[in-house]
């Protein structure tokens, strides 16, 4: 489980914040689907097509930090355990900005992780472990 130092201080004042988050080893399939799900392209009510690219990248940011936040030093519940508001909201009511920020540059590798970003394109001869090969058996 990677732990997170933010820049901020604890109440106390002394200790850094910190964010444990959830490994990407430890995601299923259905979590990596629901975090497809949270990011939308939205249109408004004239049929009018509303996108912020910026906006887009944060929005996956939060829903990723949804599920994979597991603990931290901030005195409200994390996101999971805070069902009634949204991750972003949670995220953005409890830290400082310099600290999401940290926390993003943090959560992107372990994102990239989790949706197979840097692993062999098992149609490339490469083949990612449990790659399934559909090439037809040589002649004797």
């Amino acid at each position: 489980m990677p732990r997170v130092t933010l820049p901020s201080l604890q109440q106390d004042g002394e200790s850094p914040n910190w964010v444990d988050l959830k490994s990407p080893d430890d995601f299923l399939a259905a979590d990596l689907f629901a975090l497809h799900r949270a990011v939308k392209i939205r249109s408004s009510a004239d049929g009018a097509t509303e996108y912020s690219p910026r906006e887009m990248d944060d929005d996956r940011v939060n829903a990723f930090l949804s599920a994979a936040v597991i603990g931290w030093s901030f005195p409200v519940p994390i996101p999971a355990q805070n069902n009634v508001a949204a991750a972003d909201v949670v995220i953005g009511r409890a830290m400082k900005a310099k600290d999401w920020a940290a926390l993003r540059k943090a959560a992107l590798p372990l994102m990239d992780e989790l949706e197979g970003e840097g692993q062999p394109d098992p149609k490339s001869g490469g083949g990612a472990a449990g790659a399934v090969d559909d090439r037809p058996e040589p002649e004797a």
